[in-house]
C-alpha cells in the first residue's frame, strides 16, 4: 500500500471470506487425515487431524505447483465442548505482479458468566483483499457478532439479554495518486427483566469515509447513539496548505432539546470564517458561539 498519513484509525488491513459448512467440522475420523499424493495433477493436499476428550481438530492444505498462476486454499475446523469454529483462506497469485485473497472466520460459544447463567454467541469474520501493480490495493473486512443469554429461574426473577455488533472497513489505494478508506461500527443491546418487558434497549452508529487524491484530503464523520440520544455529523475538505473548511453539528435529543453547529474555513493558515451556534427548547434559546 501507498504511504498516507491520514487513514482513519479503524482500518482493518487484515485480509482473506468463502467457507463449507460448519457440519464439516464432524466430516471423517482425524485417524485417517493424511498427506494425499495427487497424481498426474499438478496439485499438493495435506490434511492433518487429532483428537481427544471432547476436543477436535482438523486442518487441511490445497497448493498447485508447477504453473504460471499458483493457488492455496486452507481450512481449519475445530470443535471443543463449549465452542466450535472454522477458518478458511484462499490465495490467487498471477505471476509477480498481481494477488487475491479471501477468507472467512466462523465461530459459535457458550459461557456461564456466573451461576445460573447461560450465554451463546456468534462471531463471523470476512477479509477480502486485490492487490495490483504499481501499489493499487484494495481491501475490504468485516466482523459481526452475536449473543444472547438468560440469568435466573422461570419460577423466580428471570433475566434476559442480547447484544449484536457489526464492524467494516474498506480501503482502496490508489498508489501515489491517493486513497479513499470508509469505516463502519453499529451495535445494540436490549436487557429484559422480569415478564420479558423491555428494561432497557440502546444502540450506537459510527460511520466515516476519508480519503486523499492528489493534495485534496476529505473526511466527513457520522455517529448516533440511542442510550446518550445524541447525533453527530463532523466533515473536513483541505487542500494541502491553501485551504481548508472544516463543518460539525451535534444533537441531543431530551428536555431541553439542544442542536449546535459550526462552520470554519481557513486560507493560507489563516481563519476567515469561523461560526457557530446553539439552538435549544423548550424553552426556545439562541445562543452564538
Amino acid at each position: 500500500m501507498g504511504k498516507h498519513t491520514k487513514r482513519t484509525p479503524g482500518y482493518l488491513p487484515r485480509m482473506a471470506a468463502g467457507a463449507a459448512p460448519l457440519a464439516l467440522l464432524l466430516a471423517g475420523p482425524a485417524a485417517a487425515l493424511a498427506d494425499t499424493p495427487r497424481g498426474g495433477l499438478p496439485l499438493d493436499l495435506h490434511q492433518h487431524g487429532s483428537s481427544s476428550d471432547l476436543q477436535f481438530t482438523r486442518d487441511e492444505t490445497i497448493a498447485s505447483r508447477d504453473l504460471p498462476a499458483s493457488a492455496a486454499s486452507n481450512l481449519r475446523q475445530t470443535l471443543g465442548q463449549d465452542t466450535a469454529g472454522q477458518s478458511q483462506t484462499h490465495d490467487l497469485r498471477l505471476g509477480e505482479p498481481g494477488r487475491a485473497f479471501t477468507g472467512n472466520d466462523l465461530g459459535v460459544h457458550h459461557t456461564r458468566p456466573f451461576d445460573g447463567a447461560h450465554v451463546a454467541g456468534l462471531d463471523q469474520s470476512m477479509r477480502h483483499g486485490v492487490q495490483l501493480p504499481h501499489g493499487v490495493d484494495a481491501l475490504s473486512s468485516s466482523k459481526t457478532g452475536a449473543e444472547t443469554g438468560l440469568a435466573g429461574r422461570f419460577s423466580g426473577d428471570l433475566m434476559s439479554g442480547t447484544r449484536f455488533e457489526r464492524t467494516s472497513a474498506d480501503a482502496v489505494d490508489l498508489g501515489p495518486a491517493g486513497s479513499v478508506v470508509a469505516n463502519s461500527d453499529e451495535n445494540v443491546l436490549g436487557q429484559f427483566t422480569g415478564k420479558l418487558d423491555v428494561a432497557r434497549l440502546e444502540s450506537a452508529e459510527r460511520h466515516s469515509v476519508s480519503g486523499d487524491l492528489g493534495p485534496v484530503h476529505a473526511l466527513a464523520a457520522t455517529s448516533q447513539s440511542t442510550a446518550e440520544r445524541t447525533d453527530r455529523f463532523h466533515g473536513e475538505l483541505s487542500a494541502a496548505d491553501i485551504a481548508a473548511a472544516r463543518t460539525s453539528t451535534a444533537s441531543t435529543l431530551g428536555v431541553p432539546a439542544t442542536r449546535s453547529q459550526h462552520v470554519g474555513a481557513e486560507v493560507l493558515g489563516k481563519p476567515v470564517i469561523d461560526n457557530g451556534w446553539t439552538v435549544s427548547g423548550p424553552p426556545f434559546t439562541f445562543a452564538p458561539g
